[in-house]
């Protein structure tokens, strides 16, 4: 990728967040307590005993119609009844309910009229698996006459629910009872699908679905299928788990359709097949395989499994699963250079549409690790590049179509500084200077050693100051673009030449020739015959230029501004050893006499005391909107008694506050309560926000098909940020982070640095302000990254006096405004929080500062 537009795109994204998918699972398809009416069908079959019952006349759901006419016949006469008895079968495979009207339709013709006497009675009955038989329902029909013409006669029973357990029976019993002394053949006709006698009742919840999902071909039950797997890899088994109380005989069939990502059908009511349980089992399985093949859509597939029993009952669950293609990639982070080289410690944000899923960092070899990063081929990926804060490459969506390994090009230039610096007349310098300072595009400043190689992103950097043997010879700010390189620096550095000669104008040999700059001696040297001294490579400056032989002592004073000779002609007259001891004489009266006015002055001059507020002062009107403020302090110096502090001092502002604390809440809350710090109000209101975070590390998740490593504590912390953040409705909001120096121990410098700019270039839109506080104690190298990525820095230090402790604060760092900063000392009061103890006549000293 080659530059932040156009380029083409690849990009490392995290499995985990991607394709590990949750198994659909379906405990029920039909909800518990759902009606479900059963008709069970008389039928002439087979004899057998169930139940201690041996009979030929059974009825169950099946509608399998006999060839012939099916009848059974009874004489009835008064006094004798007819009687006919059903027996459901198998038995029940599960528990069950049933509840009434049970309905009975019965076909019957008699040899003559019946008369008006006729009572036709239906009984419901259960039969245990001992042979006991329970009565449940009974119902009767009449006044009605059986005729000579077949008539179907239904019954109407009412009933309360009754439970069947699991190896009963149900007896459907038909019994008939005339009057008069003439005895009819009645005649029960059943197994047709003219005369269907039968017997229909309502269950509760006794056919179900446990669950409908998919399987790969070695059984494990997953949402995911790639279409990299070999051959006997790519099945996917749709397998579902029905249940029926009655017996499997009863689930009529399970079809399956299959849509693709397109919408376009892939299986349509196909049929599953039953490969676990019998006809007379409670519970079974039903599956149907499908292979894909490597040109298969990548995308989501989405399966309708429509169950149907043999009384019309259909449950449909669906599930979905993604089968998608799975590649390889590797970053090489490099240079735009000619001659491109290695980018180390480029911080690699990846992106999965709008969002962010992974923050890595290149090794020292350029590397963006982990390696070998799997992408998925239906999802659309981006990536943004930092280098020192600077965006340095931002990709356009791609979606990958194969495995790569190739470089990602940063607009990140790498700069030899060690022989860009000349002397005033724009020679090579001896050696380089001791240090550099670089003001940075985000307004950062660093130091850096000017004969070292280093890797700057593109933008407008400046040099404000080099130093040379202690002075900054810089004339001015000295801008300039890595990409077009550093021209040469000509930097104010001359030559001296000292000539030292007597009275007659010949050469006086043997001098000592002493250069002072700033009080300080700078160097010295003693002259040869020829009496010439050459002083080289001399920074800007005004010298004292002293001489001291044979006793005598010659000074001059020279403002070095280009290469320059003095000639120093000495006197034969020695200096008077009484003028010399005058101006001791007099400094020492000086140096006293201030000493002793100091002292007078402490002794005079008490302290007063100043509120919270008097930080505005010092900070020429306090904090604006959109600064973020780092809070450097020694442990026990009062960094959370400041950010508790300036939590309820927002509050009082109308600023909603989001705290987040490394600490416990609750003591949190005690404190601020102790201090007459009262957030109850706001707290209920959701003004108010206090957030306890933890340092963790999410564990690794097991997952064969790339899952990674990816949540560190600036991730944890960037989530807890942006859900605090969610959570605000009103503007301006206070964040607050205290104190972070476990996270400063942990994380990535880099990714924090990047995650305080990131948030407080947030929330400078919202015009809200950022608090970080850490502790004093961390490296210097760290504390220069976070110093230099925020618009302020105060420092708390504690220290003795008298043998007690004090806490005094200092303003290091205000961007862009003047500030007072000298050390300014403070307390906690246990009712006013921080105050400020400063002299009577303390009046601001302003630091012009950016």
């Amino acid at each position: 990728m080659r530059g932040s537009s156009g380029s083409k795109a690849a990009l490392i994204t995290l499995l985990a967040l991607a394709i590990v998918l949750v198994p659909n699972h379906l405990p029920n398809a039909v909800a518990s307590g759902s009606l479900q009416p059963s008709t069970f069908y008389f039928h002439n079959q087979a004899t057998k005993t169930l139940n201690t019952i041996s009979t030929y006349l059974w009825a169950n759901t099946s509608q399998t119609w006999s060839s012939g006419a099916q009848f059974e016949s009874r004489n009835v006469v008064s006094g004798t009844p007819g009687v006919w008895n059903y027996y459901s079968q198998p038995a029940m495979a599960g528990n069950v309910t049933f509840t009434g009207p049970v309905t009975f339709v019965l076909y019957l013709i008699s040899s003559s009229g019946t008369g008006g006497g006729t009572v036709i009675t239906g009984n419901v009955n259960k039969i245990t698996s001992a042979g006991t038989v329970v009565p449940l329902a009974v119902g009767s029909l009449s006044g009605t006459s059986i005729s000579t013409t077949l008539t179907a006669y239904t019954i109407s029973l009412t009933s309360s629910s009754y439970q069947i357990e699991q190896g009963a029976i149900l007896n459907f019993q038909i019994t008939i009872t005339i009057t008069g002394t003439t005895t009819r053949t009645i005649s029960l006709l059943y197994d047709g699908a003219a005369w269907p006698s039968q017997v229909i009742a309502t269950f509760q919840q006794r056919i179900g679905i446990n669950f409908y999902s998919s399987f790969n071909q070695t059984g494990l039950q997953t949402n995911f299928f790639s279409r990299n797997w070999t051959g006997p890899g790519r099945q996917v088994t749709l397998r579902a788990s029905i249940f029926d109380a009655l017996g499997l005989y009863d689930i009529a069939s399970a079809r399956s359709n299959l849509t693709s990502p397109s919408g376009s059908p892939v299986l349509s009511n196909s049929p599953l097949t039953r490969v676990q349980g019998t006809g007379q089992n409670f519970s079974g399985t039903w599956a149907i395989n499908w292979t894909y093949t490597t040109n298969t859509l990548s995308g989501s597939y989405s399966s309708k499994l429509a169950v149907t029993d043999n009384n019309g009952i259909s449950l449909t669950p669906t599930l979905t699963f993604k089968v998608i293609a799975s590649w390889l990639l590797n970053l090489h982070a490099v240079s735009l250079d000619p001659t491109p080289v290695s980018v180390p410690g480029a911080s690699i944000t990846l992106f999965n549409g709008a969002v962010a899923i992974y923050n890595g960092v290149s090794n020292s070899s350029g590397w963006v690790a982990p390696q070998n990063i799997m992408l998925l081929d239906n999802a659309s990926y981006s990536i943004k590049a930092y280098l020192q804060g600077a965006i340095v490459n931002q990709t356009a969506p791609y979606t990958p179509s194969s495995s790569l390994t190739f470089p990602l090009y940063l607009s990140v230039y790498q700069l030899d500084f060690s022989n860009k610096f000349m002397d005033g007349n724009a020679n090579q310098l001896p050696q380089p200077p001791s240090t550099i300072q670089l003001s940075y595009p985000n307004g950062t400043i660093g130091n850096l050693n000017p004969g070292g190689t280093y890797l700057l992103p593109a933008g407008t950097y400046s040099i404000s100051t080099v130093t040379w043997r202690g002075v900054n010879v810089a004339a001015s700010s000295i801008p300039f673009n890595p990409r077009n390189g550093l021209a040469p620096v000509k930097l104010q550095i001359y030559d001296l030449t000292v000539t030292v000669e007597d009275q007659n104008g010949q050469p006086v040999s043997g001098a000592t020739v002493t250069l002072t700059l700033a009080g300080q001696t700078f160097t010295q040297n003693t002259t040869g015959n020829s009496g010439v001294l050459v002083f080289r490579s001399l920074p800007k400056g005004q010298y004292i230029v002293i001489v001291n032989s044979e006793s005598q002592t010659i000074r001059s004073t020279l403002d070095l501004s280009q290469n320059s000779s003095n000639n120093i002609q000495l006197n034969p007259a020695p200096a008077s050893w009484v003028t010399q001891s005058l101006g001791w004489i007099l400094l020492g009266v000086a140096v006293g006499g201030a000493l002793g006015y100091g002292e007078f002055y402490r002794i005079k001059h008490p302290f007063r005391e100043e509120p919270f507020e008097y930080l505005d002062k010092l900070a020429s009107g306090g904090f604006r909107d959109g600064d973020s403020v780092l809070i450097e302090g020694d442990t026990g110096s009062g960094k959370t008694t400041f950010c508790e502090e300036v939590a309820y001092k927002s509050l009082q502002s109308a600023r909603p506050v989001v705290f987040l604390t490394y600490d416990n809440p609750d003591s949190v809350k005690q404190a601020m309560n102790s201090m007459h710090f009262d957030t109850s109000k706001d707290e209920a209101q959701g003004f108010f926000q206090l957030i306890g975070c933890e340092i963790t590390k999410t564990p690794r998740m097991d997952n064969s098909h790339g899952v990674l490593e990816n949540f560190y504590d600036t991730t944890v912390l960037d989530m807890a940020i942006s859900s605090g953040l969610a959570e605000v409705t009103v503007g301006k909001p206070t964040l607050i982070v205290d104190s972070s120096h476990q996270l400063v121990e942990r994380a990535s410098t880099r990714g924090l640095t990047n995650l305080i700019q990131e948030t407080a270039a947030n929330l400078r839109e919202e015009k809200g302000r950022f608090f970080l506080a850490v502790n004093r104690g961390a490296p210097k190298q760290v504390l220069a990254e976070l110093e230099g990525a925020v618009d302020c820095v105060l420092e708390l230090s504690t220290a003795l006096q008298s043998g007690r402790p004090f806490t005094q604060l200092t303003i290091k760092k205000m961007r862009g405004r003047k500030f007072d900063n000298r050390p300014v000392k403070t307390r906690i009061h246990p009712s006013k929080g921080i105050v400020f103890e400063v002299p009577k006549t303390h009046k601001g000293k302003q630091n012009s500062t950016n």
